[in-house]
């Protein structure tokens, strides 16, 4: 087994969580949602995605996956699948992780149910109903459950998805889109973009085909999609090298063990060694589009490519000295309850993350030192090895292993429960 590094680890830990959200939901625009505007112009599914469609998954060339969508009758309305394996090889360990997504639609195709499962590390389940305009939504992992009743503008409903969107009134080079979607696995509101570039030949099944290329972004990182005028997807290219391909079932379930190290792959190599006692760092970027990051603030300034970084001292930035006495400055917070908050990941009122809380912070009463025990104790006591799951607070408090995400998530859980505002900020630190 790899030896696993601090500095490996954090590198592991980005690529996985990237992974599980970005890849998966990239990945997951068409084919669920397709089916919806064959039915909304025909008021029938084409015979194709009653027979299911299969694509397999490539990383750098090797076989690393596939994914399986389908249509299927369910009492008055449609059920829409889609179920997608993937193995991976993080810093020589194999990982498999596997998702499965049922929407469950009314005759009118709109939007019912459905049904979220995440199989990796740690098993996921989340399902939602629609009830109005909210979108309920329980999840369960590890033995726990948690529900949260999410408020949404319009009534959710398949068609509003990419390429039904795409191809609305014809598909030609030029056309745009910007739309909102909503991931299941965070329950958060995204925005996507893409543009039809044009038209190429491509192979397909050894057959060549006349198809349109579109050129897509989410949160800052692009993609493309290879479509016929149909809606029919014969290519995906998605960030770090994955790449989806339409293929037979036979073909696409044949899954090898990957020889490529993801984070080997990815790793940005570091030529300089700072010493400990470094206040300040100035760095290019380049690579990344620098204008969806959140760089510019506080103890960071960014201009242009060109990004200045100060090293924050903690105890002159977080005190301040009050009729003699010293006092947290995020006491003086104008909204606290926001970085209070008990979410579905994030369990801070959970009785055994409560409890944990009073046990490592004893009777202390300062903020800091408090912040300080909660961050020993994490360190200490979460084993560090790479995970691909989503992280969630209590089950990181049973299994005592995890990445960064996992250390994160937990330490948030336990600051909160233990009255300090506390968010989840997710970046590069040396």
């Amino acid at each position: 087994m790899a030896n696993i590094t601090p500095k490996r680890l954090f590198y592991a830990a980005i690529v996985v969580l990237w992974i599980v959200t970005t890849a998966l939901l990239l990945f997951r625009h068409y084919g669920l949602n397709q089916a919806a505007h064959y039915a909304a112009d025909k008021n029938i599914f084409s015979e194709e995605l009653y027979k299911g469609q299969w694509m397999g998954l490539y990383y750098k060339g090797e076989k690393t996956g596939y994914s399986h969508r389908k249509v299927e009758k369910a009492g008055d309305g449609y059920k829409i699948s889609e179920q997608t394996k993937m193995r991976l090889n993080v810093m020589n360990v194999q990982k498999d992780m596997e998702t499965f997504t049922a929407a469950y639609l009314g005759p009118d195709m709109k939007l019912r149910s459905f049904d979220f499962m995440l199989n990796s590390d740690v098993t996921m389940n989340i399902k939602g109903r629609v009830e109005g305009k909210n979108l309920k939504v329980s999840m369960e992992t590890a033995g726990t459950k948690s529900e949260q009743m999410i408020a949404l503008k319009d009534e959710p409903s398949l068609n509003l998805s990419l390429i039904p969107n795409i191809l609305d009134g014809g598909i030609k080079t030029g056309k745009k889109l910007s739309m909102s979607i909503i991931d299941p696995l965070t329950m958060t509101r995204e925005r996507i973009f893409v543009e039809v570039e044009g038209k190429e030949r491509i192979m397909s099944m050894n057959v060549m085909r006349e198809v349109f290329r579109l050129r897509g972004s989410f949160k800052g990182i692009e993609f493309s999609v290879w479509l016929t005028e149909k809606g029919e997807v014969l290519r995906e290219e998605s960030p770090l090298g994955f790449v989806l391909i339409k293929e037979t079932e036979a073909d696409a379930i044949q899954l090898g063990n990957p020889s490529v190290d993801i984070i080997a792959q990815v790793a940005v190599p570091f030529n300089l060694k700072l010493p400990y006692d470094t206040k300040y760092l100035r760095v290019k970027l380049s690579g990344v589009d620098l204008k969806v990051l959140e760089l510019d603030g506080g103890r960071q300034n960014l201009r242009g490519d060109v990004l200045e970084i100060k090293k924050e001292e903690i105890q002159s930035s977080l005190h301040r000295r009050v009729a003699g006495a010293t006092k947290s400055k995020v006491e003086s917070l104008k909204s606290p309850e926001e970085y209070l908050k008990d979410t579905m990941f994030i369990q801070s009122k959970d009785s055994e993350i409560i409890s944990m809380a009073k046990e490592i912070v004893r009777d202390e009463k300062d903020a800091l030192k408090k912040a300080r025990l909660l961050y020993v104790w994490v360190y200490r006591n979460i084993r560090k090895t790479p995970a691909i799951t989503i992280p969630i607070a209590t089950e990181v408090l049973k299994s005592r292993r995890g990445d960064c995400n996992e250390h994160t998530t937990l330490y948030a859980a336990l600051a909160r429960a233990a009255g300090i505002p506390t968010r989840i900020a997710l970046g590069l630190t040396y």
